[in-house]
């Protein structure tokens, strides 16, 4: 073997060995040894956003290679999409700041007034850890006791802002069934509506299923709250004797429900940034699945009764796309139906 020809060979196999995963993952390890990364919600604290949030943080940092100090950064505005805007744009993209969504999909999708400057199929998607299950929640004490009462007008339904779940559910459900509610926005925060609903400012909001029984386990078990309809696909297990809205709407108007009960997954998406560096990418996503199997992190879950019922980033992707990419007359009609058309 002529001197040419080896130092081809070593120079050959120097470039493979730089591209094994070994190679890649001390690189991952070595930038986020030392470093901070944030998760960045787009609420306030107090409500299940958080709560999961905060048992990711005491998780994620073993499966990620350099074991990061991992920290809960809240962002709240526009139902999420200030967060949004903020990763999408301003926000790091080294892979410090990761976002556990809202379903800002929708808002990019259904009210691009509100301010919306991110493109969701730019985002690199990590997956998402659970179906955010809405309920339409009443206090025990409002005179409203069924879907029935609510066709008369005096009950009020809180909301964070028009742009997120809680009000466009609470809208869609008005506008399928006839009903004649008053809908607010102006409570930031799971905990503000919950503190609202028991001072009788409301009489009750969409509260998420993971916000009652993670924050408030005592209200299901006193019967303090009333839980009329469900905005999901198929009952939750949890509480299989409350119908879906879906199961409830008259045929003309399944196909806008559906859509609407097709995006909650993304309730509880996670996303990086559009231009964070590929390996750590593939990083985080290892980590994220590593950790929703983790029976530590499982454990944590159900001690603090919250669910996980997880999906890739090629599922999540998927689902991206199938909601960008739906007819611009079901986009319209849904907008209608949600109070977002104007």
């Amino acid at each position: 073997m002529t001197l040419r020809t080896r130092t081809f060979v070593a120079l050959a196999a120097a470039a493979v060995f730089a591209a094994t995963p070994a190679t890649a993952q001390q690189s991952v390890a070595d930038f986020y040894k030392g470093k901070t990364v944030a998760l960045l919600l787009g609420t306030g604290p107090g409500g299940s956003y958080d709560l999961y949030a905060r048992i990711f943080a005491e998780h994620l940092s073993k499966h990620i290679p350099g074991n990061p100090n991992i920290v809960v950064e809240h962002m709240p505005g526009a139902g999420g999409v200030t967060a949004g805007n903020h990763l999408f744009g301003p926000g790091p993209q080294d892979g410090t700041k990761i976002l556990l969504s809202h379903a800002i999909i929708m808002s990019e999708v259904l009210d691009p007034k509100a301010g919306v400057r991110f493109q969701s199929p730019k985002f690199n998607w990590i997956g998402t850890y659970d179906a955010i299950a809405h309920t339409l929640a009443l206090w025990h004490e409002s005179k409203a006791k069924s879907i029935a009462d609510l066709k008369k007008p005096g009950t009020v339904i809180g909301s964070f802002a028009k742009a997120h779940f809680t009000y466009q559910m609470p809208a869609l459900m008005k506008d399928v069934l006839g009903l004649d509610f008053k809908l607010i926005t102006g409570y930031p925060t799971g905990q503000h509506n919950n503190l609202a609903m028991e001072r009788g400012e409301i009489d009750g909001w969409a509260a998420s299923w993971e916000n009652l029984i993670g924050t408030r386990p005592h209200w299901i078990k006193e019967k303090k709250v009333n839980l009329l309809t469900q905005f999901l696909l198929e009952r939750k297990p949890q509480i299989p004797d409350v119908p879906t809205l879906l199961e409830l709407a008259p045929a003309d108007k399944k196909d806008v429900v559906e859509f609407m009960s097709a995006s909650t997954p993304f309730g509880r998406g996670v996303v990086m940034g559009p231009n964070v560096p590929a390996d750590r990418v593939a990083a985080i996503r290892a980590a994220f699945q590593a950790t929703v199997k983790d029976p530590a992190f499982l454990a944590m879950a159900e001690k603090r009764q919250v669910d996980i019922e997880w999906r890739d980033h090629q599922h999540t992707m998927s689902l991206v796309k199938k909601i960008v990419g739906a007819s611009p007359d079901l986009i319209a009609r849904v907008k209608k139906s949600i109070g977002q058309d104007d």
